[in-house]
């Protein structure tokens, strides 16, 4: 319901007062924490990281195409000048996988154990155990990944942020910066159970989107709205999680909601202009 009020705005300029206008747009920024809970969440519990990947894509498209199409069909329909959102979300996905392949693949270790009586030939007291990095990784049981040196992974992963932080520099997606910072906040928040992370990360995400609104005053000379989205940040946070058990094809379904609704938002405004 967040994310459809963040769509009204666009097709209803000029119908409605501004100051509606206005509280909407506020109201679709405090949507986009509640997205990328999700998609760190669906990212550690998918039992197919690739696919769930390609449905990612999917809805970003078949959104893209829902753009243009209401924007053929409807007249005085804006023109999409940016991706949707959910391409920014194929960005962070990319980000997640290139910080599991930092994270979770440790190098291989050494055990050492205190034997309770000395060793007959040795006379030592220690028994040493090589612990390979296959045994001590704690990849997603989603995530596939080949058989190549450690070494090759990690800096494939390397070059995967690098290509992340290019795509995001030069293409004109959605809420970028402030959603690939939110995603990080919810990786760190699954990943270490350390005390007080919750408090530590909602600092770290205020204080950064703080910053990027100064950052973004100084070299534009306009306001960005996009800090309230610091609301939706803490009410993830403050929600319970509760998992309810679904058929997939309800899961599936969700996908649709973000097309439909530009479309019907668009026909909506045509008719009633």
């Amino acid at each position: 319901m967040f994310m459809i009020c963040g769509i009204v705005p666009i097709y209803f300029e000029g119908i409605l007062p501004g100051i509606i206008l206005f509280i909407l747009q506020i109201v679709g920024y405090v949507s986009m924490p509640f997205f990328a809970q999700a998609l760190v969440d669906g990212f550690f519990l998918t039992k197919n990281t690739y696919q769930y990947f390609l449905r990612v894509t999917f809805c970003a498209y078949l959104t893209q195409a829902a753009s243009f199409l209401a924007y053929l069909l409807f007249a005085d329909t804006p023109q999409p000048r940016k991706f949707n959102i959910t391409f920014t979300w194929m960005v962070a996905f990319a980000i997640l996988f290139a910080l599991e392949l930092l994270v979770s693949l440790p190098r291989d270790r050494i055990a050492s154990m205190n034997l309770l009586h000395p060793n007959q030939t040795t006379h030592s007291t220690r028994f040493d155990v090589v612990i390979s990095s296959s045994e001590a990784n704690h990849l997603p049981k989603g995530m596939k990944i080949p058989a190549w040196p450690r070494s090759t992974l990690q800096g494939g992963a390397i070059l995967l942020l690098a290509l992340s932080m290019v795509l995001v520099t030069f293409l004109p997606l959605t809420m970028p910066i402030l959603s690939l910072v939110a995603i990080v906040g919810f990786y760190f928040l699954h990943r270490w159970k350390i005390d007080s992370r919750i408090f530590v990360v909602t600092i770290f995400f205020s204080a950064f989107a703080a910053c990027y609104t100064y950052a973004y005053f100084r070299m534009t000379g306009r306001i960005t709205y996009e800090w309230a989205s610091i609301a939706g940040f803490v009410l993830c946070l403050l929600i319970p999680g509760k998992r309810r058990k679904k058929k997939k094809i309800c899961y599936r379904a969700l996908y649709l909601i973000y097309p439909l609704s530009i479309l019907i938002c668009a026909g909506v405004a045509a008719l009633v202009r």
